[in-house]
């Protein structure tokens, strides 16, 4: 797990939400979508309220519970860890929560040092190499979809004033 400088949460919410978009076609998500995302159960109690979400996107606020910070990742398909401060290898940390075999790898190299990473390490480049994957390079964040633009969405006309209303119909009688 890829720790390194503070990146603050706000940042990482960003990111997390631009993936997000990536997959559903472009649209971003509204902040009351994510908050009812936050919920243990579909259609439960949200772990905050659309208002604390849109402030951390907004880094208002920085610090979230335990129990927000959970939901977060819920609501952003991440690990929980991610959130936090000073953990910035998405993909590392993806890899350990959804491979239990991952953890039983260092799980078993936990007491031979740095001689067993180093030759976990050298046998997971020669796996790579063996699978087609050259590039000994991956990214703390995976590389995300390319975006999509978002369809411009029909909202409602503006509410005309009474002259203007009056211009329009005028308008519509005549013809032009």
């Amino acid at each position: 797990m890829s720790s390194g400088p503070d990146v603050p949460l706000a940042s990482k919410l960003a990111l997390l939400l631009h993936r997000k978009a990536a997959k559903a076609n472009g649209k971003t998500p509204s902040t009351r979508t994510l908050a009812a995302a936050t919920a243990e159960e579909p259609a439960g109690k949200p772990a905050m309220t659309h208002q604390v979400v849109n402030d951390l996107l907004n880094g208002v606020k920085s610090n979230p519970s335990t129990a927000q910070l959970i939901g977060l990742a819920r609501a952003f398909e991440c690990p929980v860890p991610y959130l936090l401060p000073g953990y910035n290898g998405l993909t590392s940390l993806t890899v350990y929560e959804g491979h239990h075999r991952a953890r039983e790898a260092l799980r078993l190299i936990h007491d031979l040092g740095e001689a067993g990473a180093t030759e976990l390490l050298e046998a997971a480049r020669e796996i790579r190499l063996r699978h087609g994957r050259t590039d000994l390079t991956v990214p703390e964040v995976p590389e995300q979809l390319p975006p999509v633009a978002e369809p411009p969405r029909p909202g409602r006309r503006r509410r005309l004033s009474f002259s203007e209303a009056a211009e329009r119909a005028i308008s519509d009688l005549e013809g032009s």
